[in-house]
């Protein structure tokens, strides 16, 4: 492996669990002071994130099952 692979950040879809590279998924915060998800499009948003990758089924699962941001975002709720 070259160094420059190594140097690649790579994060896991909270829904389907597969490996990609970091700018290849989605990336959500979750906002302590709204109590809202909101999509990262920059991906520098402080706070907690959880990926996604854009894959409209991983998408959907994720976005509309709220027990599953409990984990991705550790919500103590």
């Amino acid at each position: 492996m070259s160094k420059a692979s190594k140097d690649v950040p790579v994060r896991t879809c909270v829904v389907c669990r597969k490996q990609f590279v970091k700018n290849e998924l989605q990336r959500f915060v979750w906002e302590y002071e709204t109590e809202k998800m909101t999509l990262d499009k920059t991906q520098a948003m402080p706070g907690r994130g959880a990926y996604c990758c854009f894959n409209e089924a991983c998408r959907q699962r994720f976005l509309n099952q709220k027990q599953r941001w409990k984990r991705a975002f550790r919500l103590l709720k």
